[in-house]
């Protein structure tokens, strides 16, 4: 949280002899300089947290004030607008996962589990925290429905529920990289020839590492740039910051989307 990133650098600079509360004009400039250090784009949010832990119980004094805009203009002087993780076309993803389906780095089935990703426009700590029976199909209705987490805190609280129908041009030549139906058949069919009944324990996902681990964030992120980077993108940009990011699939779907004539509204769910 914001709080416990001002008090972490607070500490970081006087030390845990120095109480965070009450704000200082030193204690406002010190943390508020590493901020600016950090290239922050929320400096104000994190200053204004801060702020208001402070006048629960003291008084924010004219001294405070004037200290408060000063610092915060120098940190957020030339700081622009944060950048946006860049889009890889669901074709581009796909098939550049397919050519690493055998790297036991990146999570098993990403070729398949990456349409699911585009469709339903996740983050990639829904992708990897899926799990195996929350993706329930449809055989006759070809549809694919998952239970998705209504918090972005809490990803074991399951309460939303999306679908998606079969999106193939012909059906009698279903294309698992491209359709979210055929997609989810390929991956639970993939996982069960893989894995066996074990992927009816409880907490097997459905995009599993390599052994059948649960992937975490860190390796889901990794993984989608190192599949950009096979398929032939920059993945950094001019400063060394990641161009691709957990969010590819939400932005790159979210994009497809539009390209593919759905509505705004139904996006925005």
């Amino acid at each position: 949280s914001r709080w416990k990133t001002w008090v972490r650098l607070h500490k970081n600079w006087f030390g845990s002899s120095v109480p965070v509360m009450p704000l200082t004009v030193h204690s406002l400039a010190a943390v508020i300089a590493q901020l600016k250090e950090g290239q922050y784009h929320a400096a104000a949010d994190y200053v204004s947290t801060a702020k208001s832990i402070h006048l629960r119980r003291y008084e924010w004094t004219t001294t405070l004030a004037r200290q408060h805009t000063v610092c915060l203009r120098s940190a957020l002087r030339g700081v622009g607008p944060s950048k946006q993780c860049g889009e890889v076309e669901l074709a581009v993803f796909t098939t550049a996962a397919r050519r690493l389906e055998h790297d036991a780095s990146i999570p098993f089935g990403l070729h398949f589990t990456a349409v699911i990703g585009f469709f339903f426009m996740l983050r990639e700590v829904e992708l990897s925290l899926m799990l195996f029976e929350s993706v329930t199909l449809n055989m006759v209705t070809l549809t694919v429905t998952i239970l998705l987490s209504a918090s972005k805190n809490d990803p074991t609280a399951l309460s939303v529920t999306r679908y998606w129908g079969c999106v193939c041009d012909e059906a009698a030549e279903p294309d698992a990289m491209a359709c979210p139906f055929h997609a989810a058949v390929a991956q639970k069919r993939a996982l069960t020839e893989r894995f066996g009944g074990a992927v009816y324990g409880e907490g097997f996902t459905f995009a599993p590492t390599a052994d059948g681990g649960v992937v975490t964030k860190a390796v889901m992120v990794r993984s989608v740039q190192h599949v950009a980077a096979e398929a032939g993108l920059e993945t950094k940009d001019e400063q060394g910051r990641p161009i691709i990011t957990g969010h590819v699939f939400r932005i790159s779907g979210t994009r497809h989307m539009i390209r593919v004539g759905v509505s705004v509204p139904p996006i925005m769910v």
